[in-house]
């Protein structure tokens, strides 16, 4: 928008843009905004005016002097548009009140260049015109943005704020009503907790693995923990270890959350990839609550190995117990002959005395191995 020669002097650009009369664009195009826009249905015309008026008075002397918007003319536009949005206008219906503005001030533009204007002048007014409508339209909608973006991080927040404080049994029973509306739950459902630790992966994928089955949703990368509510259990293959509390109501979900925060420290532990409720297993979490008589019993069963002897016999005996004694069965998972499977289990019995054969025994070999799980100690899974 730099000035040209003289016929683009401020002198040669006045004449139009008095003849131009603002206010009765800015009054036309208030009108039409009213009326055509419904967003717009419920302000009054002399208010939608002023706003204008706002707008085109710079825009005036901008083009009277032939430059670009200033910083400080920026900053209002910008303004104007997180207003807009704080009124509760959309982008949408924003943009079309700019253009139908932007479209009735050019108009004025065209006929009042008509009369003895040097064509150069007239030239140079509608390119500054339409470059100059563009900043402010950028403006406009860069504050518009902006506001939304702060109002929905905000929403964002005092809802995650709600969920916490509703997880934790927080909440005064007067916001019941409010953070079931607002976290669109049922005010007298029952949910379960979903409960997941993103060892080892990014809490964004926890997050998407649980989005499709909670109706309500917690990340807190902070703490290293994803919580959901859900209205029903998930189904058995979410490849994610996730504690499932059992069904309460509102006011009484920290009960669900402290289940399934037991029960999910349980599926992490021993690698089971899957959702686990609280109390489904008693005896792997008998294994947590007893670390000593698991030691004791890994020494018994594997003190005589190390290394990777003592995984493969791990793998072995694992095998072995999860095809309920079936050598054949056992040695096709782990793509061995069943004679050399047979082998592996008759030295562990010449070194332990154990026969994984009999069910005392079995439990024994059983305990051990779930403890080196739980202690990161073996892979026998």
């Amino acid at each position: 928008m730099d000035k040209g020669p003289a016929e683009g002097s401020p002198g040669q650009r006045n004449p139009v843009l008095t003849r131009m009369r603002l206010d009765e664009v800015a009054a036309g195009a208030a009108a039409a905004v009213v009326r055509d826009i419904p967003a717009y249905r419920d302000r009054t015309e002399a208010a939608v005016r002023t706003e204008l008026n706002a707008l085109l008075g710079p825009a005036t002397e901008a083009l009277r002097e032939g430059r670009e918007p200033a910083p400080r003319e920026l900053a209002a536009f910008e303004e104007f548009g997180a207003l807009r949005a704080a009124q509760g206008i959309g982008l949408e219906p924003l943009q079309e009140a700019f253009r139908l503005t932007t479209r009735r001030a050019f108009d004025a533009l065209y006929a009042a260049a008509r009369t003895d204007t040097p064509p150069t002048v007239a030239l140079e007014l509608t390119r500054d015109f339409w470059a100059y409508c563009d900043l402010v339209s950028t403006a406009v909608v860069r504050g518009h943005r902006a506001h939304e973006l702060e109002r929905a991080q905000a929403q964002t927040e005092h809802r995650t704020l709600l969920l916490r404080q509703l997880l934790l049994g927080e909440l005064p029973p007067e916001w019941l009503a409010t953070a079931a509306s607002e976290l669109g739950l049922d005010r007298n459902g029952e949910y379960l907790v979903l409960y997941a630790r993103p060892t080892g992966r990014p809490v964004a994928d926890v997050e998407r693995v649980l989005r499709g089955h909670a109706t309500a949703l917690l990340a807190e990368p902070g703490a290293d923990r994803v919580v959901g509510l859900a209205a029903r259990r998930p189904p058995p293959s979410l490849e994610l270890p996730v504690g499932l509390g059992p069904a309460r109501p509102l006011a009484r979900l920290h009960e669900s959350l402290v289940a399934a925060r037991r029960a999910a420290r349980l599926a992490t532990a021993f690698g089971l990839e899957r959702c686990v409720a609280d109390g489904e297993l008693p005896l792997h979490g008998a294994v947590l609550a007893l670390p000593e008589t698991g030691a004791q019993l890994v020494e018994r069963c594997f003190g005589h190995t190390s290394g990777a002897r003592r995984s493969t016999l791990a793998r072995t005996l694992d095998a072995y117990l999860a095809a309920d004694g079936n050598a054949e069965q056992a040695g096709a998972e782990l793509f061995v002959h069943p004679n050399t499977l047979r082998y592996r289990l008759r030295a562990f019995g010449a070194a332990t005395g154990l026969d994984p054969a009999r069910t005392e025994d079995a439990l024994t070999v059983w305990w051990a191995l779930r403890h080196l799980e739980a202690e990161g100690g073996s892979e026998p899974g």
